[in-house]
Order: C-alpha cells, then structure tokens, then sequence
C-alpha cells in the first residue's frame, strides 16, 4: 500500500513530472492551478509539497487531446481556412475539448494520418490539370494530322482523363500525339501572368460553339491566365480581366455573353473587353498569415489577391 509520504512531492519533483521548470510549478501556484500542501514550509524546506495526484491531474490537464487546427493546417501544408472547410465539409473529423480553459477543436493523430492518406494523397492522384506543360497541349485544343484534317481534338474520358480523339474514332494518349504526327492548329504560347485582379467566370456546355470560344481564350491568354475545370457536367473557365483585339462572330459573342456567371463580356470595334465583378473588402490580418499568404501566392506565381479570392471562394463553394 502507498504511504501518505509517497503521495506528497517536491517543487523539483512536479516540475519533472510535467516535464517544466521549478519556475513555471511557483507560477502555476500563483494562477491557483496548483496549491501547495502546505503555504509555510516555504522557508523552512526550501520548497513546497504537493500532492502527487493533483499534479498528475493538472498534467492531463495541460496535456494537448490531440492536434489542433493550426498544427494541422501545418503538417498538411496548406492554410487555417481550408482545414476549417475539410472539417465543415465533414471530410476530416474533429472534436471540440477544452484545453486551458477554451473549447478548441482537436484532431486525433490517427483521423489526421488516414485524412492525409485517403484524401490529401488521393486527391493529388486526381488532381487534373487542363494543361500540360510538358507536351504544351490543354484540354480541348484541336490538332491537325499529315493530311492536314483538323477534326482531332483533346477530351476527356469518363475518369476526366486526356486524350486525343481522332476524326477516324481512334483515342491517342497526350505523350503518343507528336509521335503519330498529329500537330496543334493554333499552338498554345506561354504569356506572361496579368496582375489585373480577380477574373471573368464562364459555365460551357461542351459543344462545338465552345471549343471556338476555349481556342479564342488559348490563344490569347495562355495558361496562366485562365483555370478551367469540369463540374457537374459543365465546363467553368476563369479568365483574367483583359482587353483581346480579335472581332468576335456575332454568334460566338452571344454565345460568350450567355455563359457568363461573373464579370462582363463588353464588345468593342477592334476586339472584346473582359471585365471581373470584383469589390474591395478592406482587411486587417496577422503578420504571420500574411507572409504564408504571400509566399504561397509567389510559389504558385499568383497575386496575393487571386490566392485570397480563391480561398473564399472554396470556402464559401463558390
């Protein structure tokens, strides 16, 4: 059986115990986290005693449930906002606990491993991309064969994979089209990133009348100035704010106008001028958050501003 001497401890002895300084047990005793056993042997032992169990309970006190949030958002190397979404989503589980006084939410280490296994991991498995930048080619660009027929073109298969179909019904994969000789009709340049904020969205359906429209903005825009992606059976094309000195056919401008979910479409003279819908929202943030927003932004050769938009759009499944 213990003794009640074995249940008391010393100053130096808690401070082990909870892995802290003899310092930091004299301050948990002046927030009244800890009380001595006795108040006036201070001076006589040099130290205070406490019980054993108290401290042991004030150690799972301080002990964290798990992972919190931030650490989270660290570990997975993306920001505080979308892990709060994965949570809302219910893609990753967390737990509200109180932990020094607040309710916080905390993720098991566990849940954290298997959401960056099944998820994280497999969605960069899926993650798509409608341009290559090894074979320079995008999705729905036309290409033209040694015959000089122009009916081949880049789409997508059930899985949302590439591949080139041909006017003879054939499917080539993307790094087989340069060597069965099939070449792009208008080849896709690498134009420089527009610094004009937000962008113009657009919502296709897949059809003829659209593959000009994609073309159009290909060849004028390039790559990093669009995004486009396939949702529910429509094709989402954002493009950056621009002025593009090509006269639209009546019919693709109509065309053009009709898809626009954001931003305008503005016909002029001598080409169309495309305009975002964005509003300035004025916003005070933490140093720290604004250098991660900023280096993201610089990895990914974005505006810190486009980087911010995109985050509330997913956040709010814009």
């Amino acid at each position: 059986m213990e003794k009640e001497t074995d249940k008391i401890i010393s100053t130096n002895d808690a401070a082990e115990l909870l892995n802290v300084k003899p310092s930091t047990i004299h301050r948990y005793v002046k927030q009244g986290k800890l009380k001595p056993v006795y108040e006036e042997n201070w001076h006589i032992d040099t130290t205070k005693l406490f019980y054993k169990e108290d401290i042991l309970s004030l150690k799972k006190q301080l002990t964290k449930p798990g992972i919190t949030t931030g650490e989270a958002a660290e570990l997975l190397g993306v920001h505080l906002t979308t892990i709060a979404l994965y949570i809302k989503q219910g893609d990753l589980k967390a737990e509200k606990k109180l932990y020094r006084g607040r309710e916080i939410n905390f993720i098991s280490p566990e849940e954290l491993e298997r959401f960056k296994s099944e998820h994280i991991e497999s969605r960069k498995k899926r993650r798509k991309e409608f341009y290559d930048k090894e074979t320079g080619f995008a999705w729905f660009q036309s290409f033209k064969d040694r015959k000089g027929n122009t009916n081949n073109r880049i789409l997508l298969d059930d899985n949302e994979q590439p591949y080139l179909a041909t006017g003879d019904g054939k499917r080539i994969a993307l790094n087989q089209i340069h060597k069965k000789g099939y070449k792009p009709v208008t080849p896709i340049l690498d134009k420089p990133y527009k610094t004009k904020r937000g962008f113009a969205k657009f919502s296709f359906k897949e059809d003829e009348l659209f593959y000009q429209v994609i073309e159009f903005f290909y060849k004028h825009l390039g790559p990093k100035n669009m995004k486009v992606k396939k949702k529910q059976g429509n094709i989402l094309v954002d493009v950056k704010p621009d002025f593009i000195p090509e006269i639209l056919d009546e019919k693709i401008y109509n065309f053009l106008s009709e898809s626009i979910t954001s931003g305008e479409a503005i016909k002029r003279l001598d080409g169309i001028l495309i305009n975002s819908n964005l509003e300035i929202i004025s916003v005070a943030a933490p140093s720290e958050l604004k250098q991660r927003i900023k280096d993201e932004a610089e990895e990914r050769r974005i505006s810190m501003e486009d980087l911010v938009i995109e985050i509330l759009n997913n956040y709010y499944d814009l």
